[in-house]
Formats: structure tokens, C-alpha cells, sequence
């Protein structure tokens, strides 16, 4: 019995796996500037949380930061996707977005434009009517938690990237 646990938790950690919610931030990412768009974005304050839960150093001087998480924009949208017989909506569908830029300290973009995004579905019934405000809220929130950590798995794979290496693969192409 002993022996199958280990060999189960060795297998798990050779797989990759790891408990939900950690992630493994690179070193030349352990201080950053979270720079916000404007208007301000909600889901910045939760991802500054998430950041400094993961030990990085959030800074609002971009002179200490190692790097630059700038927030480009967030939107919600919601879609009818299914109606009833006399045309009413019954069930909505929710998308959340969200846009974000890392850029290296000499202002090279590391990761350009790159974007999260959570789907949710909301069924509407009129007997609740009062029920459904909290409720997409509540799935709202839902949507902004799994895009912070879609930006967090993001920022552990971001690697650093120097102006020779962006100027590089253009003088390899001149013939």
C-alpha cells in the first residue's frame, strides 16, 4: 500500500501536475508593475492579490520592476442563446476577456497582446427575477478569478526576450 501512494505521487509530479492555484512565477518576473488601463479595470486588485500570493513584488515604480503586466482592457458581453415559444430569452451566454501586454524593462514586449478568456452560461428564469442580477455577478466574479490565473500559468511560461534577439532573426533573413 505504502509503495502504490509513492509511486502515485511520484507519477503525478513527473506528469507536471500541481494542486490548482500554483504556479511557478520565473525569477526575472518576482518584481513587476501592474499598470491598469483606463478606465480601470476590476479585475486588476484580484490579480495584484494573486500576484503577491505567488511571491512576486508588486511595484508601482517602474524603475524597481523587472518587468511591466499591463492590463490593455477587460469586457464582459452577454448574448441570448436560447429563447421560449414567445420569443422571451431563457438562457444568456457570458464571455469575459481580458487583454494584457509583459514588457521587459527595456520596454521590448516579452508577450504582446496576448488575452484570457472565461464563458459561463445564465439561465434566466422570470419567476427569479431579482435572483438574477446576484447571480450573473456572482458568475462574473467566477470568470474574473479564472482569468487571473490563466494570466498567472501566461506569466510562467513568459521568457525574456533582449533587443539583439528581436533585431537577430531580421539579419538572418537579408540574403
Amino acid at each position: 500500500m505504502r509503495y502504490l501512494l509513492i509511486l502515485t505521487l511520484l507519477t503525478l509530479t513527473a506528469c507536471g501536475f500541481h494542486l490548482r492555484g500554483s504556479v511557478e512565477i520565473p525569477p526575472y518576473l518576482k518584481t513587476i508593475q501592474l499598470e491598469d488601463a483606463s478606465p480601470a479595470t476590476r479585475i486588476a486588485p484580484e490579480l495584484e492579490r494573486a500576484l503577491q500570493d505567488e511571491g512576486v513584488i508588486v511595484t508601482g515604480d517602474v524603475a524597481l520592476a523587472n518587468a511591466v503586466l499591463r492590463l490593455h482592457s477587460e469586457s464582459f458581453t452577454r448574448r441570448v442563446q436560447a429563447v421560449d415559444a414567445s420569443g422571451k430569452a431563457q438562457e444568456y451566454g457570458l464571455r469575459y476577456v481580458v487583454v494584457f501586454s509583459v514588457l521587459g524593462p527595456d520596454g521590448i514586449a516579452w508577450l504582446s497582446n496576448a488575452n484570457v478568456s472565461a464563458t459561463r452560461d445564465l439561465r434566466f428564469d422570470e419567476g427569479a427575477v431579482l435572483g438574477a442580477g446576484g447571480e450573473q455577478e456572482q458568475l462574473q466574479a467566477e470568470m474574473r478569478a479564472e482569468a487571473v490565473r490563466g494570466i498567472l500559468r501566461q506569466l510562467a511560461r513568459v521568457t525574456p526576450v533582449t533587443a539583439e534577439a528581436e533585431i537577430a532573426p531580421a539579419a538572418g533573413n537579408v540574403p
